[in-house]
């Protein structure tokens, strides 16, 4: 799910007494803050953000209103995301058929398969990665079905009549990408995998072994919400075991910003990635190069993001704990860096006026109260 358009960032959103003061010295970077009890170890991703690129771009060419953080047409990388990376490399490596992803919804499952595909593309050339995006359905048609697996292996209109025809077809163009890539590995992502009946996983695992008997493998990924969980449940009880054996052996629960330690992973994708790639200046260096070039670093600003929305989250009185969905923490980080050409300056630090502004705008208050029923 590709994220909509920000609500834009501008000087008119906030008054005059309410600006953030821009003149106070830079501050030394914080000491990493601890670790809370069983928590992930905080790890710096293995590409720490990526930009769907556009064709033969120069770092003179972008503009702000070109630039990916403008149009929303990047991905940033997480610990959960790093996570799912390794799990997909694991099951690649080893041939594990099958993983299941779980998460609540908004967590950024979707926006965590665009950054594998693109992990892939660029680190395994040699794999198929297949993307499907899981339709709902009252009822399970075979049709349908195998309509959605040759739309995500690029064959869209015409296509074939008869069930038996779209599987034919399916078989062959799996074939001939193979070929293309010289690989033997097909690797499928499931987004809202919740969707699917047992007729379609039945229906899937059919593909797999005609699959096999080419000398093929595919390694599915069902990614999607809490009631995988269930349907797994269901499965293992009804004694479905090939159901469980081949799609759901590794499990994986995708989590949100949980910590400051998060925060700083997915703030330090900023600093670090440039774009153009090879020759432009990082995502906060082209917002505002005259603090960049002073020593502002946003890393240096996750306990203050991250305490900005504890103190949002309590104020607003919402229960449990506090679990920062990906789209409203990348809305927090471009309502800051948007603002560049106005408070770009060499005494700038990002302090708690800076992200308590950035969380009100990021919607996510609002849409926590939307979705929660307190008691």
């Amino acid at each position: 799910m590709q994220p909509t358009s920000p609500r834009p960032a501008t000087a008119d959103s906030v008054s005059p007494q309410d600006e953030p003061s821009t003149d106070s010295a830079p501050s030394s970077t914080p000491s990493s803050p601890p670790q809370r009890q069983g928590a992930r170890t905080q790890r710096r991703p293995s590409r720490s953000l990526q930009a769907l690129p556009a064709p033969n771009t120069s770092a003179h060419d972008v503009t702000v209103a070109s630039h990916p953080m403008s149009r929303r047409n990047y991905r940033v990388a997480t610990a959960a995301i790093q996570e799912f990376v390794d799990l997909v490399d694991l099951c690649v490596r080893v041939m594990i058929p099958g993983a299941l992803v779980h998460a609540r919804p908004r967590m950024g499952k979707t926006h965590a398969i665009e950054y594998i595909c693109l992990h892939l593309a660029r680190n395994r050339p040699d794999l198929l990665v297949l993307r499907l995006s899981c339709e709902h359905h009252r009822s399970a048609h075979e049709g349908p079905f195998f309509s959605a697996l040759l739309a995500a292996v690029g064959v869209r209109d015409p296509q074939p009549v008869s069930n038996a025809q779209k599987r034919f077809v399916l078989m062959r163009r799996l074939h001939e990408q193979l070929l293309m890539r010289r690989g033997h590995v097909v690797v499928l992502l499931c987004d809202e995998a919740q969707r699917l009946s047992k007729h379609a996983l039945e229906w899937l695992r059919d593909v797999h072994d005609q699959l096999a008997q080419q000398g093929y493998r595919m390694i599915t990924f069902l990614v999607g919400q809490p009631q995988l969980l269930q349907h797994k449940a269901q499965y293992q009880l009804s004694g479905d075991e090939q159901i469980v054996a081949r799609f759901m052996i590794e499990q994986l629960h995708f989590r949100g910003i949980n910590d400051a330690a998060d925060a700083a992973t997915c703030l330090a994708s900023y600093d670090l990635s440039r774009y153009p790639e090879d020759s432009g200046p990082t995502f906060v260096e082209f917002f505002f190069p005259v603090s960049w070039a002073a020593g502002l670093r946003l890393e240096q600003s996750a306990p203050a993001l991250w305490n900005a929305f504890v103190q949002a989250h309590a104020a607003a009185q919402l229960h449990g704990p506090v679990e920062i969905q990906m789209d409203y923490f990348t809305r927090a980080v471009e309502s800051v860096l948007t603002q560049g050409p106005k408070w770009d300056s060499l005494g700038l630090v990002l302090g708690a006026a800076h992200w308590d502004r950035a969380v009100r705008e990021s919607g996510y208050i609002a849409a926590q109260q939307t979705v929660r029923a307190n008691p």
